[in-house]
């Protein structure tokens, strides 16, 4: 195998890629979204990684679209209330 196959991106690189700021990818690790290689203070991500996100975020949006296709979007209550 290649040494390009095996290369981990930077946290800015990932940013760059995904069009983010590198606040957001820090605040998707802590959430759980996305898990770094960490080297010693260091955060580096596989592309199997960055490829897993994507393809986790292509599964939410189809199933989000076919919700709102099926008229199952999310509801929105009243916001009055009576006193």
């Amino acid at each position: 195998m290649t040494d390009s196959l095996h290369r981990l991106l930077t946290l800015v690189e990932v940013a760059d890629l995904l069009r983010v700021s590198p606040h957001t990818i820090r605040a998707w690790i802590r959430g759980g979204k996305l898990q770094p290689v960490r080297l010693c203070r260091r955060l580096l991500f596989s592309r199997s990684e960055i490829l897993r996100l994507l393809g986790e975020a292509e599964a939410n949006k189809k199933a989000a679209d076919s919700q709102s296709a099926a008229g199952e979007g999310p509801r929105v209550e009243d916001a009055t209330t009576s006193t």
